[in-house]
């Protein structure tokens, strides 16, 4: 307890740095901004030199005897092996700093000066000293060398001031002042030192650079996830026009206008009812076109059967439509039923041997989804081959995506091809709750 209190009496703003630093690492660990490892690995080597640095002052104000002989004792090597691990970390941050600001390539090339300073160090603690030493009293000396530690430092510190100059010249201004700003700070804290102006501020210093340098990386990272944001909604947007305009095929229009035509002799009341689905199908994916979030499984029944209605113009008894509604409160992507039934007929259906068949659309509810099922009892495929199906079959890649996207939903395919398929449609019941703002 007694060290404790003369850390935070004398080391309060040290500690309390990083402290708020490990506070917003903790904070923001889900997110992960590029450079938190690095900026970590910084942390532990600063909390390690603080309490290093506390165990040196408290030793000399509570436990140094001015005229004890401390040669063999176990002081003097504590003292020995606290001032080579200041010696080795400090240089050792201002690398890590390196690493987490510049793009560097050859690692180990640059790690080079600190490793030859490592070793430098060790032979000085257990043999000839040439870099420093202490007397029998404890009293610090430099040697020939002392200027090893400095001089790496300073070299991985002219290292991070030629990459802000890039950054500057790229036009990374916020990048390239955050690190030119460091660089000042580190470089003025050695030359008050040297000049016996400041004692003991280094600790402050990096950890006030490394908050600095944080800041910079959450910013950008929150900048970075707003584009991303965008981009995704921008994605999804462009999927959404292009389910809409898919389904507006030729083809199918062509075929449900010939089938009206044919009908217009025969049955007047049938050729009217025939063509209010025909404009209701067609302003359904216009709509769609600008619709935003999800809307009620009633609302993609009510469409589907309005598809529906139109192709039986035309396969008349050969398409045989079963619908089994055990659970209609949910929610989904618009445009997300009607499609998948689409492909069973078109490609089930009528690309089946026969030309005829059964397509049965079940919707359900367990304890974790709702579940839309339709199966066909038609020609069926290699699912296998979903990712190289051609654009004629409609929005299986497109109608994945967007239930991921929109509402975490699933799609899952199951075909044999002669026997049939099963598309089976996944709806999460917690995310749809939050979406429906039930």
């Amino acid at each position: 307890m007694e060290l404790l209190s003369h850390l935070l009496t004398y080391n309060f703003i040290s500690a309390a740095m990083i402290i708020g630093i490990v506070i917003m690492l903790i904070e923001n660990r889900k997110e992960s901004p590029r450079g938190s490892e690095h900026i970590s690995v910084i942390v532990v080597m600063l909390t390690i030199i603080i309490v290093n640095t506390e165990l040196k002052e408290w030793f000399f104000m509570r436990v140094y005897d001015a005229t004890m002989d401390y040669r063999g004792n176990t002081a003097m090597w504590f003292m020995y092996i606290r001032s080579t691990a200041e010696h080795i970390l400090f240089p050792m941050i201002a690398y890590t700093l390196l690493l987490l600001i510049a793009p560097i390539k050859k690692k180990y090339i640059t790690f080079l000066p600190e490793l030859i300073l490592i070793i430098a160090e060790a032979v000085n603690l257990f043999g000839p000293k040439y870099i420093f030493h202490y007397d029998k009293h404890l009293d610090f000396h430099d040697d020939l060398l002392f200027l090893l530690p400095y001089f790496v430092g300073m070299l991985y510190l002219l290292l991070l001031l030629r990459y802000s100059i890039i950054f500057l010249k790229e036009k990374q201004m916020s990048k390239g002042v955050a690190v030119v700003f460091i660089v000042f700070l580190t470089i003025l804290e050695c030359y008050l030192e040297a000049a016996y102006i400041v004692v003991d501020l280094m600790d402050e210093i990096v950890a006030l650079d490394v908050i600095i340098y944080y800041f910079y990386l959450v910013a950008i990272y929150q900048s970075e996830t707003k584009v991303k944001l965008r981009t995704s909604e921008l994605e999804l947007e462009r999927s959404r026009r292009l389910i809409a305009l898919s389904q507006i095929q030729p083809h199918f229009m062509y075929n449900s206008l010939t089938s009206i035509i044919y009908l217009c002799d025969k049955d007047s009341e049938k050729t009217k009812s025939a063509l209010i689905d025909f404009s209701k199908y067609l302003r359904k994916n216009v709509d769609s076109l600008s619709r935003q979030g999800l809307v009620s499984i009633k609302e993609e029944l009510e469409h589907t059967r309005v598809y529906l209605s139109l192709e039986k113009l035309r396969f008349d008894e050969d398409l045989n439509v079963e619908f089994d509604i055990k659970d209609d409160m949910f929610m989904l992507p618009v445009l997300t039923l009607q499609p998948m039934v689409e492909n069973a007929v078109k490609h089930g259906i009528n690309g089946s041997e026969s030309g005829c068949g059964t397509v049965r659309i079940v919707t359900e509810e367990n304890e974790q989804f709702h579940q839309i099922t339709i199966t066909d009892d038609g020609a069926g495929f290699d699912t296998d081959e979903i990712e190289n199906l051609d654009a004629s079959h409609v929005g299986i890649i497109n109608v994945r995506k967007r239930l991921s996207d929109e509402c975490g939903g699933k799609l899952i395919i199951n075909s044999v091809p002669d026997k049939g398929t099963e598309c089976i449609i996944l709806i999460p019941k917690e995310k749809n709750n939050e979406n429906s703002g039930n």
